[in-house]
């Protein structure tokens, strides 16, 4: 049950993940620093958000995963990227950092286009469909799936491991049967790529056979790495393209304009990452004193650092920041969506690549596509990280 509290929003109250912009904006207006539990702080403003996740020094990711105050992530046999610090983290960015690099990103949108067509040529104009379950979650797993290496006939169970999983996530629980089954999977998979010649062709090959210069990974830490970027490159994803096409169908009049101006499609995307940021929160332990916005923090406190209400914060983004523009200015401030600092997510690129792809066959196949008659956004049902409506109906 949520605890007594008093600050405006609280991470961990379903009440207010389910309607969080009155609330956002309150804490914004009135309380930019709270302490909605004990020993956790949210962060609202967008400049104390970029500064917190800038000062790595003094707010660690240990612990990432674990929001209540006082309380530790469930112990990982190895450390993820996510939930590392420096220098381990330095090295193992650099050493992910080559597969995310942008011109072999660039050599994965064939493969991203064909499984957006194969998920696409099973619908016909004028039929209905579910954008979430059937289109946006479907492609971000198979397209991680591709990137990794892992043979398709594994994909649909792999899935549904991964599902569970993002279902309770922040909570991290190791004892479950999908990430026992999951990491069994994985090690069975990176141990079979150890044993063979090095192909360099995929993440898995790179987990397990260093390139020149680097040490080697433990078998342990290569699945933990695995098994990081299967859970951070789906939901998300998945979240995007359902938040993207329900901002663009919600006022039709934004589909038309990308129906006659294909160039408006990377306008369309960075304003929904920015309007709906897919994860809605990140997490930071306090490891050295500090004073935020005048409250001071002291090590050992959690800070929950409010990656959405930085997105709509008004001093950063002017009065219509709470809107979806297709005509918001460039440069108008940083989108936090994928995080800041050292920890700017990797896989931003691919996200960006899959939902441009997606758009543009949908734009292509169905221009007539619109909200299904009837159809009320709802949140997803639970405490979830992520936000988009639990469904999309639509008529192609």
């Amino acid at each position: 049950m949520p605890l007594p509290h008093h600050a405006p929003y609280d991470p961990l109250d379903p009440a207010h993940h389910s309607d969080p912009a009155p609330r956002l904006a309150e804490a914004r207006d009135r309380c930019p620093v709270s302490e909605p539990r004990p020993g956790v702080y949210f962060l609202a403003r967008h400049d104390d958000v970029r500064d917190a996740l800038a000062d790595h020094g003094a707010y660690a990711s240990v612990d990432n995963f674990a929001l209540e105050g006082g309380t530790r992530t469930a112990d990982l046999p190895a450390v993820p990227i996510t939930m590392a610090d420096p220098p381990y983290h330095t090295a193992l960015r650099a050493r992910l950092r080559r597969w995310f690099a942008p011109a072999l990103l660039r050599k994965q949108e064939p493969r991203v286009r064909e499984i957006v067509a194969g998920v696409l040529d099973a619908w016909q104009p004028g039929q209905k469909a579910e954008i979430y379950h059937d289109l946006a979650r479907q492609v971000p797993t198979r397209v991680v799936y591709a990137f990794l290496g892992l043979p398709e006939q594994d994909w649909e169970r792999l899935h549904q491991w991964a599902d569970a999983i993002d279902d309770i996530l922040p909570e991290l629980r190791t004892d479950m049967p999908e990430f026992l089954a999951i990491t069994g999977y994985l090690g069975e998979q990176l141990a079979a790529r150890a044993t063979a010649p090095p192909t360099g062709k995929d993440v898995l090959d790179g987990l397990v056979h260093p390139a020149d210069g680097e040490p080697p990974l433990t078998p342990v830490e290569t699945v933990i790495h695995a098994f990081q970027l299967i859970i951070a490159g789906t939901d998300t994803t998945a979240s995007l393209i359902t938040n993207l096409l329900h901002e663009l169908l919600v006022d039709r009049s934004r589909w038309e304009r990308l129906l006659d101006d294909r160039s408006l499609i990377p306008a369309a995307i960075e304003e929904s990452l920015r309007h709906d940021a897919p994860l809605q929160y990140v997490l930071r332990t306090v490891s050295q004193e500090r004073e935020i916005s005048g409250c001071p923090v002291k090590p050992g406190d959690r800070l929950a650092v409010s990656l959405q209400s930085a997105n709509w914060d008004e001093r950063a983004w002017g009065a219509d920041a709470a809107d979806y523009s297709l005509d918001r200015p460039a440069g108008q401030a940083t989108t936090m969506t994928f995080g800041y600092g050292i920890h700017t997510c990797l896989g931003a690129p691919l996200a960006r690549l899959e939902a441009r792809v997606v758009l543009e066959q949908l734009l292509e196949r169905f221009p007539d596509l619109r909200l299904a008659p009837g159809y009320h956004r709802a949140p997803p049902p639970g405490l979830v990280m992520v936000r988009r409506p639990a469904r999309l109906d639509v008529v192609l």
